[in-house]
């Protein structure tokens, strides 16, 4: 298993909100560090991790030449796609309005809050290919309309035949049946 945080990736994000940017980049440092040591103690609490898991800053493969490649191609398919810009673009807005309700974003906060997106792309369509294993399932805690767009095959962005994508969700607790008898009328 490889978790991927995001650090310096989510400092445009924070631009995109009006944080200068000596501000934004300090704010993405803080977030990036507090989410890595969730995933830690979540991690060490449940026995793990184990030798071949990883945690990785998204920094630290930004530079790999599977993921260039495949961030080209989803440059390529950003200026392509109207369909899929307009479902990258409503997923920028959503992101800046969930951290700044009060504030309608601007259509340039927008474009820049898709920077994120872009750089995170790669990993939903590629993560075999940039971790070099034969087959890699992608999974995220809530529905992704791009991802939904990408894997239904509307996109003008194909995943590799290598790349899975799956939507988890938290197990509810499993209810022991009741033992006591139930008084009746």
């Amino acid at each position: 298993m490889d978790i991927i945080v995001p650090n310096v990736e989510l400092a445009p994000t924070f631009m995109a909100l009006g944080y200068p940017p000596d501000r934004a980049a300090s704010k993405a440092r803080a977030e990036c560090n507090a989410v890595r040591n969730r995933i830690v103690r979540a991690w060490e609490s449940l026995g793990g991790p184990r030798p071949a898991d990883g945690l990785h800053l998204m920094s630290e493969l930004v530079d790999l030449p599977q993921y260039r490649t495949a961030r080209a191609r989803c440059e390529k398919a950003l200026a392509e796609d109207g369909n899929m810009r307009a479902v990258c673009q409503e997923a920028s807005r959503a992101v800046l309005l969930a951290r700044r309700p009060e504030k309608e974003p601007t259509v340039q906060g927008i474009e820049h809050g898709m920077r994120y997106l872009l750089a995170e792309l790669p990993f939903f369509i590629a993560s075999a290919e940039i971790f070099g294993v034969p087959s890699s399932l992608c999974f995220y805690h809530r529905q992704l309309p791009l991802a939904a767009l990408i894997f239904s095959g509307q996109a003008v962005l194909k995943p590799s035949p290598r790349q899975a994508y799956a939507l988890i969700r938290p197990v509810e607790p499993v209810r022991e049946p009741r033992t006591e008898p139930v008084a009746g009328p």
